[in-house]
């Protein structure tokens, strides 16, 4: 008896030519998802990406360079309609959905996209997916980033990639260079807030004792940076330099203050999306962690040091955690001030 021949494999999908990317909604998380982008356009670079992003981030993608357009998503979901017209008439043949929720998905599947690539998650998401890829686990590949890497490589197993790439707009960079133009160099940014809350914020007593020895030893000027609610914060943190203290906090659009990271000689900073921001664009740093896993969400520069007392270590807490917050505080001013200096 004659064994029939298995049956052949299906054939690869072919190159994509028109392609969507629905981005991640943080600041941080898009910064980790850079390398796979970019290693997707190097390897495909007549591929026609289109990136959407929720509105905030548009100005972070304008900085980037391997997306042809950035779109913005709707904040409301009667926008969604109109946005997967607008997405048909681009004729897209591949998406490649970054986030795991069902959301995330819709725009996809309502414009009629033929190949929708994502990860797992809820079973209405994964019906609107042709393709579900989940990571690949395995000693090495723990960080964050290899989740997107395996969704736009599924199987490759990859070791290397790019580090996340931003150009900030010369008129950007002259505007900053003006602001601070009298300020005395170096300078050095400090940002003591995190979206997530206390659970990752180093007292700001610490930033400011911290302050005052790095303007001390240097003879520059200290930036401090935030949002509006982090002003009093930061605001604390500058005075403890002055006169060469400067509070920005809620002053910067997002692309102001990657100028002002740009053109620090270093930042000191919590686990924050302007950590990620500041490694993206190869200013040295030093990041200080309580008991979030810096092997799983950690900074991808190339000039950095984390800070870190405790052993458990987890990729998700509360806002509030008291084990944190302990743990932060252990870290004294003189050991961060002593890790950045050599950096700059």
């Amino acid at each position: 008896m004659v064994t029939p021949a298995a049956p052949a494999p299906p054939p690869p999908p072919p190159p994509p030519g028109r392609v969507l990317v629905c981005g991640v909604n943080w600041l941080g998380d898009a910064i980790i998802s850079m390398p796979a982008i970019q290693a997707f356009r190097w390897e495909n670079p007549e591929a026609d990406i289109t990136l959407l992003v929720r509105p905030s981030l548009l100005p972070l993608w304008n900085m980037h360079s391997a997306p042809n357009r950035v779109i913005a998503l709707p904040a409301q979901t009667s926008g969604l309609r109109p946005l997967a017209q607008t997405l048909r008439e681009l004729s897209l043949d591949t998406a490649f959905i970054l986030p795991h929720s069902f959301r995330s998905a819709l725009p996809a599947w309502l414009a009629g996209i033929p190949r929708r690539v994502g990860t797992p998650g809820h079973f209405p998401r994964d019906w609107m997916l042709t393709e579900v890829h989940p990571p690949a686990a395995g000693p090495g590949r723990e960080h964050q980033v290899y989740e997107y890497l395996d969704l736009f490589f599924p199987g490759a197993l990859r070791r290397t990639y790019p580090r996340p790439s931003l150009t900030v707009p010369p008129p950007v960079v002259e505007q900053i260079h003006r602001k601070l133009g009298n300020l005395p160099t170096p300078w050095i940014a400090l940002i003591p807030g995190a979206a997530r809350g206390p659970a990752k914020q180093w007292p700001s007593e610490h930033y400011a004792l911290a302050a005052a020895k790095l303007m001390a030893a240097t003879g520059g000027s200290i930036i401090t940076l935030g949002t509006a609610a982090e002003y009093d914060a930061c605001q604390q943190v500058a005075a403890a330099a002055a006169p060469n203290g400067m509070n920005l906090a809620g002053q910067t659009t997002l692309a102001e203050l990657a100028g002002v990271l740009a053109l620090s000689a270093g930042v000191l900073c919590n686990d924050s999306g302007g950590m990620h921001l500041a490694a993206a664009l190869g200013t040295p740093l030093v990041a200080i962690y309580g008991i979030t896993n810096p092997g799983q969400t950690g900074p991808l520069g190339r000039t950095q040091r984390v800070l870190q007392r405790s052993e458990h270590r987890s990729r998700d807490i509360p806002r509030r955690s008291p084990k944190a917050q302990k743990a932060l505080a252990a870290i004294s001013p003189e050991e961060a001030v002593q890790a950045l200096l050599p950096l700059l």
